[in-house]
């Protein structure tokens, strides 16, 4: 027997009964707690009124069409139409003319829509809050309250409701990504929201409320306050609290502002401080009669035996910069800038960067590092360039005397080859101090009482270090730096090397740098201070004043030792209710099920794709598409094993780099390399034996990587989402570009 088709009422909607209403303003909640975490990622508060917007407008756009029974087509108009007034007036306002949309405003919201959030994860947060950065946020939360309450109104399924809210919830964290801080009133607001919506909707029978509903929420009521409770207090007191493992999506992508290759700028130190007549380079002015001894360009903190470097990756600088989380004890310093003769890319700044004031235009963005502070702009002179700075600066009071230096692993390590007269070098001077501060001031008093010498032979590599330390001891900045902060890691210490510029004194404020104040240092992390100077190098020969030495007005006794006291006991008591242990156990399972079915669907949608775009290339048109399809799985192999190759690789080279990583097992890609690089730049088409050929050589590599059918590697690299990511960007790439330009990788 055929089911019974309910007729369609029409009769006058009837309005929305009480605990609907309370399950609507729920799901509201559960939403606006996802809008909270964008705070995180933009500067200020002014983000708050279009995302409270779209809460509101979205549900209230929903319970009416949810009241009124509209049909499917009727509700995703009214989502689409909301959304765009939504926009138009509450985030692009300023594309309106006579209180009515233009055509301006019609590109801004379909450019937003299209490409807003890769907008959002090229800026360093935190962002400003701009019409084409916030426009992502809002639709996601319009969505997001739309589609919950219409799951309220229109289905009767207790999780369903809240599934939308906990996707937006856990998109606005990919955006934020590794910014510090907990977010506490999100959490608790989400978890409040979104449990007491499961509760009342799974505590109702038949549809309706009743008595036993009343016995289910008096019992589950507590336990969603424990779990509230819980999980804030997690959050705060847990490890997963520290922003510095959290993952980070703009870590997958390219860096949207690419630094030119160049020397490191230790090497070109020489170069300036012999410079004849010295160069004026730029001028500063230090607001407020603040002293400042030196001006930073750049930090390197990768050291490969031969030269310093640095891993920065740029994103796009806004006004609002993000702050080191290390330094807490810091005075702020206002500066003005006015460049007139300095090579780019790196910007003079003064302290630690927190806001940034520069005419700029879109097509010359300004890069700003969150691991160094270190500014770059992608025009390579800066002459007559102006802009507005405010730093932090450490304040260097006797609390340093008993600080701790920073865990920072990735400034301890050093490349294999030390020679044991460094390590040595580094026992011997720290043996007789018992605090961190006094053994870095013993290393730094021995290098400054080495002769300083321009004329010594330039380098910083461990020989050159090796000549200093053992040798005459003649030496100048790039030396005696590079020495400090290979020292100081030898002893386990987070240490980097830093270029810029020294200040002298002005009465005025304002100092004319110039290529005669070229200079170096080495900065070391400690907990509270962040980057804290040593000055390595001593008096130049011939000069009656040395350089700052920013460790002098700290020459204190060493206080006595502290005894840390140890960390306070905590004893988590599981709640174990008294009744209706089988509902709170149901309700976990629902939870639980939900998360692997959630999970399920995410790992058969990355094998679908993968196998969707393999199959897109073995069948694309033309042989010389087909074996460049055969290549690029091929690469994909590589990137599911972790090993990047950029675009900017021959075939030739990728097949070389994967050899010296994966030796024997590479030997079909080496084969496949000229394939395709025939089938790309040759005048003809390759013939069939060529396209099946390729594709052996890919099936071949597969073997070669993963030789059980049955293993975890294979299984992981099944479900690596990294070949679909770099496959996305490539196809935008390829797209914009002809079959000339056309990249293998």
């Amino acid at each position: 027997m055929e089911p019974a088709v309910p007729a369609v009422s029409r009769e006058k909607p009837k309005s929305v009964a009480p605990y609907r209403l309370t399950e609507v303003l729920l799901c509201a909640a559960a939403t606006a707690a996802g809008g909270l975490l964008y705070g995180r990622f933009f500067a200020g508060t002014e983000y708050l009124p279009p995302v409270c917007a779209a809460v509101l407008t979205g549900t209230a756009a929903a319970a009416v069409a949810g009241v009124r029974r509209w049909r499917t087509h009727s509700t995703l108009l009214v989502a689409i139409g909301g959304f765009v007034l939504l926009a138009g007036y509450g985030v692009f306002r300023s594309t309106i003319e006579h209180g009515l949309p233009t055509r301006q405003t019609a590109a801004e919201i379909a450019r937003g829509v299209l490409g807003g959030w890769t907008r959002m994860l090229a800026v360093a947060p935190p962002a400003d809050p701009s019409g084409d950065l916030l426009i992502t946020p809002v639709l996601i939360t319009w969505a997001t309250a739309f589609t919950a309450s219409t799951l309220v109104l229109r289905t009767r399924m207790a999780f369903a409701p809240v599934l939308p809210a906990l996707l937006a919830f856990a998109t606005a964290l990919l955006f934020v990504g590794r910014q510090p801080g907990v977010q506490v009133s999100a959490t608790a607001l989400f978890l409040g929201a979104a449990l007491a919506l499961v509760l009342l909707r799974a505590g109702r029978t038949g549809g309706e409320p009743s008595r036993v509903t009343a016995g289910r929420l008096a019992f589950g009521a507590p336990v969603v306050v424990v779990v509230v409770l819980s999980g804030v207090l997690g959050g705060l007191y847990l490890p997963l609290a520290s922003g510095a493992h959290r993952f980070e999506l703009r870590a997958l992508l390219p860096p949207p502002v690419r630094v030119t290759d160049m020397l490191t700028p230790l090497a070109g130190l020489k170069g300036q401080l012999r410079a004849e007549p010295p160069r004026s380079l730029f001028t500063v002015r230090i607001a407020g009669g603040t002293r400042v001894d030196r001006i930073s360009v750049a930090a390197l903190d990768e050291f490969d035996g031969v030269s310093w470097t640095s891993a920065d990756r740029f994103l796009v600088a806004g006004h609002h910069l993000a702050t080191d989380p290390a330094l807490t004890r810091s005075r702020t310093v206002s500066a003005r800038f006015e460049v007139k003769d300095l090579d780019g890319p790196f910007l003079p700044v003064a302290g630690r960067p927190a806001r940034l004031d520069i005419a700029n235009d879109a097509g010359n963005p300004i890069g700003f590092s969150t691991a160094s502070g270190v500014l770059v702009s992608t025009v390579p002179a800066l002459h007559g360039l102006g802009y507005d700075l405010v730093g932090e600066v450490a304040e260097r009071d006797d609390g340093l005397l008993r600080a701790s230096p920073s865990a920072a692993p990735e400034y301890t390590a050093l490349p294999g080859g030390l020679p044991p007269v460094l390590e040595a070098l580094a026992r011997q001077l720290t043996a007789t101090e018992t605090t961190p501060y006094g053994k870095l001031v013993a290393i730094e008093e021995h290098l400054r009482g080495l002769p300083y010498q321009l004329d010594a032979q330039p380098g910083h590599s461990y020989a050159a270090l090796t000549r200093l330390l053992t040798g005459s001891g003649e030496g100048y900045a790039e030396q005696h730096a590079s020495a400090f902060a290979v020292l100081a890691r030898a002893a386990g210490f987070p240490a980097r090397v830093v270029v810029g510029y020294r200040l002298g004194d002005s009465s005025t404020g304002t100092h004319t740098v110039t290529t005669r104040d070229a200079h170096a240092w080495a900065e070391v992390r400690f907990d509270g201070y962040g980057w804290v100077a040593f000055e390595p190098t001593g008096t130049p020969a011939g000069s009656s004043e040395p350089p700052d030495d920013p460790a002098a007005a700290e020459k204190l006794p060493d206080p006595p030792a502290v005894t840390p006291l140890p960390a306070a006991d905590r004893q988590n008591t599981p709640v174990r209710p008294g009744s209706d242990r089988h509902g709170v156990l149901g309700y976990a399972a629902l939870v639980t099920g939900v998360a692997m079915v959630v999970a399920v669907l995410v790992v058969t949608w990355i094998l679908a794709m993968k196998a969707r775009r393999r199959r897109r290339h073995r069948h694309a048109p033309g042989n010389a598409a087909r074996v460049a399809g055969a290549w690029q799985e091929a690469v994909d192999r590589l990137t599911e094993r972790g090993i990047p190759m950029p675009a900017s690789l021959t075939a030739e080279e990728v097949a070389d780099r994967a050899t010296r990583v994966l030796g024997a097992a590479a030997d079909p890609l080496v084969r496949l390399a000229p394939l395709v690089t025939a089938a790309v730049y040759a005048p003809g088409e390759p013939d069939d034996h060529a396209v099946e050929q390729a594709w052996q050589l890919e099936s071949e590599l597969r073997r070669r990587l993963y030789p059980a059918r049955l293993s975890w590697r294979r299984l992981r690299a099944g479900v690596d989402p990294r070949p679909l990511i770099a496959g996305g960007r490539e196809g935008r790439g390829s797209r914009r570009g002809d079959r000339g330009n056309k990249v293998i990788t």
